[in-house]
């Protein structure tokens, strides 16, 4: 266990003579490991294309969307953690743009009916891959900073959208 780790426990110190409290900032390394284990069950973000539902595929970037909003809402999360997950929700908002599925409430079915409404969208079309295809490749950056930041693992599955390491 890291120090950061243990200090984040740390709800107030007390002695006879007089008490400190305070609220410590988030757990980075915690945090970091919440949005991993939430992606790495995010099947849109590594599935074979052929497997896809587009109409799926918007509900979990919504989801996902959601919860790393959620994420950044608790404040507290150093600049270090906070701008990668920021990035992770903007490759969510585009994605969502490009397919044609942003919504201006949180209805994850309002968005599920606007989906596609051009003719150009098809079920297996170029743009819908394209779309995903660049979601994929942003969120794996975002995702191999924050997991090299705080030396943590991610699965196999998910970890086919990192970046390939550079040869030499």
């Amino acid at each position: 266990m890291r120090f950061s780790e243990i200090a984040s426990r740390v709800n107030g110190v007390s002695t006879p003579i007089f008490g400190i409290s305070w609220s410590p900032p988030t757990a980075d390394v915690a945090v970091a490991r919440k949005v991993i284990a939430f992606v790495e069950t995010r099947r849109v973000l590594f599935s074979t294309y052929t497997n896809e539902v587009p109409e799926e595929c918007v509900t979990s970037v919504l989801e996902i969307r959601g919860f790393l909003s959620e994420i950044m809402g608790h404040g507290g999360i150093a600049d270090e953690l906070i701008e990668p997950v920021r990035l992770m929700r903007r490759y969510c908002v585009r994605f969502l743009e490009r397919v044609g599925a942003n919504e201006d409430s949180r209805d994850t079915e309002a968005a599920r009916r606007h989906l596609f409404r051009e003719a150009r969208w098809h079920m297996h079309d170029y743009w819908f891959g394209e779309a995903l295809g660049e979601l994929r490749a942003g969120v794996g950056l975002q995702l191999a900073i924050i997991a090299a930041s705080y030396g943590l693992d991610i699965e196999d599955e998910l970890a086919r959208t990192l970046p390939e390491p550079e040869s030499t």
